[in-house]
């Protein structure tokens, strides 16, 4: 039987919505013991739509508009590199080793707070991320290693227990597909079409 949620009364705070690394990339053991909260001195966590679309006009001249996906990103900025942070250590070997390809994929706990079961589940998804680094230690308040996290492949939806943060897929299962990431194009010039 699928879940029941609630939201929250009231607007839901910020910090009601939480992204999580989960440290050693397993799907299969998503609990607190090997989940970081980002977040701590980042300004701006955002997730970014980036909708892929197409405009035509048919033969009469209307203009026709669809979404026809979305390439979902987080732009993490500042993210200060410290001793007490797996992920940013994590982020900061990753630019050490200027690393490429399937080395700068890590996987991702997405969870709403605001959105819970009749037993205090909240509603989570587990969701593959590649890193695209940005600028490298920056100004006189510390090392900061931004970068954009550009979501791939299919969210694996459930929901995590407030108590240990245990993660349960809706299926049952608590394993997310395999991705493979043969090639990410990252700035590469994109066409644009004027709406007007």
């Amino acid at each position: 039987m699928a879940d029941t949620w609630t939201y929250k009364d009231g607007e839901a705070e910020r910090k009601d919505f939480m992204v999580f690394y989960v440290i050693d990339g397993n799907a299969e053991t998503v609990s607190k013991d090997n989940l970081e909260i980002i977040g701590k001195g980042i300004e701006d966590m955002a997730i970014s739509a980036n909708a892929e679309s197409e405009e035509t006009q048919d033969v009469l001249g209307n203009n026709n508009f669809a979404i026809t996906g979305y390439s979902k990103s987080m732009e993490v900025d500042p993210l200060k590199v410290s001793g007490t942070s797996k992920y940013a250590q994590k982020i900061d070997e990753l630019e050490e080793l200027d690393a490429k390809l399937d080395k700068l994929e890590l996987l991702y706990l997405c969870v709403k707070r605001y959105k819970t079961t009749a037993e205090g589940e909240m509603r989570a998804w587990l969701q593959k991320g590649v890193v695209e680094m940005g600028d490298f230690a920056g100004g006189l308040q510390g090392v900061s290693a931004s970068h954009t996290v550009h979501y791939v492949g299919p969210r694996r939806y459930g929901k995590v227990s407030a108590t240990d943060m245990t993660f349960t897929a809706d299926d049952g299962a608590a394993e997310i597909t395999s991705i493979n990431v043969k090639k990410v194009m990252l700035n590469a010039p994109v066409k644009s079409k004027s709406l007007s």
